[in-house]
């Protein structure tokens, strides 16, 4: 039966608690745990951030159709041991722990943390760490492969360092560090572990909130559509996506009697106006995932960056022509079929969720990433 799930917090926002209204936000501050990268078993607390918890909470609990990406994390304090522990880093570990001195920071923000940026993709990884990361990525079943000689494989070797760089630099933002700050946090507290996935080559991507975040009314889905990958969503490129809310109750019916949604029970708010797809048909892509998101009572997602190991293609879409547009059963069967996918997570994980996802050339459905909505 549908339970209503009601927004974590009480009464109190994530806007509100993000301006320091709440005082008991903590950020702790995790060790290195002897690991360069971890699977889905060792996605635990105080390794991984919540981004990679929510994909192991999921496995094993979702209906056979709702696919999970293979993954593997690098784990917290990562970035900080190979500083210390990597000889060749301890001139930037000092540089970086100047720039990023209360005293220089509150000085000039913006250029000392855009310094410490730089430094922070200068660092040197060790080759056990390189060695480990590709381990744990054949072990977690990612099925990348090494292609072309020695010189090849050397600059995609490159890639993968400097994305997962990026994302560990990226704990010097400074929309982060202006967040933390209004939150009465630390922002040297943050410890960025790694999500590492293959790219789903996504014909269509989606995200969903699974109480709505236009109306508060947590008995609806919202969620929204659009060709190619999930970055022309969160984003903001121009234009608009195919939106729909679909009710909770009716979503529950069909999934109790195992029947095919009710076409009538989607309800759409605006058709899709946004001309670029972004496609990426081969890639890996490295994850923000932080222990400074998503802490109870302050919502932080969005801070950090996620990075792909290479750039995707933007195209020129034309949705007049596709069959979401073209042909109602299909999209009816579509967007149902995305509903669902908000009533079930929210089923197996108990609270509201934001979730990101994608259907590939063959109608496969994965689920990307999902965190508490705030």
């Amino acid at each position: 039966t549908y339970e209503r799930c009601d927004a974590p917090g009480g009464q109190e926002s994530g806007a509100a608690a993000a301006t320091g209204v709440s005082r008991n936000v903590r950020i702790s501050s995790p060790k290195w745990r002897g690991k360069y990268a971890v699977g889905m078993d060792g996605f635990k607390d105080e390794v991984v951030g919540a981004k990679s918890k929510n994909l192991a909470g999921l496995r094993d609990k979702l209906p056979g159709w709702i696919r999970l990406p293979e993954s593997v994390t690098i784990p917290f304090g990562t970035f900080e041991h190979v500083l210390e522990k990597v000889g060749a880093n301890s001139a930037l570990k000092a540089d970086i722990a100047r720039l990023t001195s209360s005293d220089r920071v509150s000085e000039d923000p913006e250029e000392a943390l855009e310094k410490a940026k730089a430094l922070a993709m200068e660092v040197s990884i060790p080759s056990e760490m390189r060695a480990a990361v590709v381990e744990g990525m054949r072990e977690a079943g990612i099925d990348w492969r090494f292609e072309g000689g020695s010189k090849a494989r050397l600059r995609q070797e490159e890639q993968i360092e400097a994305a997962i760089k990026s994302v560990w630099a990226s704990k010097f933002n400074l929309r982060a560090y202006y967040s933390l700050h209004k939150a009465k946090l630390n922002f040297m507290d943050v410890r960025m572990a790694v999500l590492i996935q293959k790219v789903v080559n996504a014909k269509y991507a989606f995200v969903i909130h699974t109480t709505n975040p236009s109306t508060g009314d947590a008995g609806e889905v919202y969620c929204e559509v659009v060709k190619g990958l999930g970055e022309v969503l969160v984003g903001n490129y121009p234009g608009r996506a195919l939106s729909f809310t679909c009710d909770k109750r009716a979503l529950a019916a069909a999934s109790e009697s195992g029947q095919e949604q009710d076409a009538g029970m989607i309800q759409i708010e605006s058709f899709p106006s946004k001309s670029v797809g972004l496609y990426l048909p081969e890639s890996l892509i490295f994850r923000s995932d932080s222990n400074g998101e998503d802490l109870e009572g302050y919502a932080g997602a969005g801070l950090y960056d996620s990075v792909p190991m290479h750039e995707p293609e933007a195209t020129m879409v034309d949705y007049a022509s596709d069959p979401i547009m073209q042909d109602a059963g299909f999209r009816n069967r579509l967007l149902a079929q995305i509903a669902r996918v908000g009533y079930e997570l929210e089923q197996v994980l108990g609270s509201p969720q934001d979730i990101e996802g994608c259907i590939d050339d063959d109608g496969n459905l994965y689920v990307v990433q999902t965190r508490p909505q705030m």
